[in-house]
């Protein structure tokens, strides 16, 4: 494998782990351990370790270690504010632009996202939730702000698998706000789109408020 292949298989597998929960926040991320996992030497995972850092997944804290980050709720809450301006932007250009080849592609990631919520497998939905927002940013063809909420998507995804917690009431309301979100898409209707976009993040917003 090339070097800059090894260094972007080290980044990704770590920061998967960090995704999917298998490194909790606060947890102490060992070098010497990730390398034994990943079969390579330690120095593309402290260059992966120092990209996260950069990203704010992975904390250094002098003469302690290095450690999964903790994000606060109010860190999370100063984002959904953010996220409501991009992804509000984000769905409104994704009505103009979407096909019914990309119609089909959202509503089947939505189908595996309600499956996955239904069963309460609550990591996989997280990560679903957020494949159905990055592939709005995506259609929108807008690369800086696909960029910028993809970065955001992720923080949630992290924060959601390790700490969020859903009740029934959350779960269906999620269902709800999601299929009124894709229906609106698949309509191609921007305004409505926008309305549930701002409805699902502030039904978000609410539920880390308390």
């Amino acid at each position: 494998m090339k070097i800059s292949g090894l260094k972007e298989y080290v980044y990704h597998e770590l920061k998967k782990k960090l995704m999917e929960g298998h490194i909790k926040q606060g947890e102490r991320i060992w070098e010497e351990q990730i390398a034994e996992e990943l079969g390579v030497s330690r120095t593309p995972v402290r260059e992966a370790i120092n990209r996260l850092i950069a990203e704010g997944f992975v904390q250094n804290e002098p003469r302690k270690g290095i450690f999964a980050a903790e994000i606060s709720k109010e860190d999370l809450i100063k984002m959904l504010d953010i996220r409501i301006v991009l992804e509000a932007l984000s769905v409104d250009i994704c009505c103009r632009k979407i096909t019914d080849d990309e119609i089909i592609e959202l509503q089947n990631i939505y189908q595996e996202y309600t499956e996955k919520l239904t069963k309460k497998d609550f990591a996989k939905a997280s990560q679903l939730d957020s494949r159905i927002h990055k592939f709005i940013a995506k259609v929108s063809e807008n690369l800086k702000l696909m960029e910028y909420i993809n970065d955001i998507q992720d923080f949630f995804t992290y924060t959601r698998t390790a700490s969020v917690l859903w009740d029934e009431r959350k779960i269906k309301r999620s269902l709800e706000d999601h299929k009124e979100l894709v229906e609106a898409i698949s309509e191609k209707n921007g305004e409505k789109a926008k309305l549930h976009i701002e409805k699902d993040i502030y039904a978000m917003k609410e539920l880390l408020m308390g």
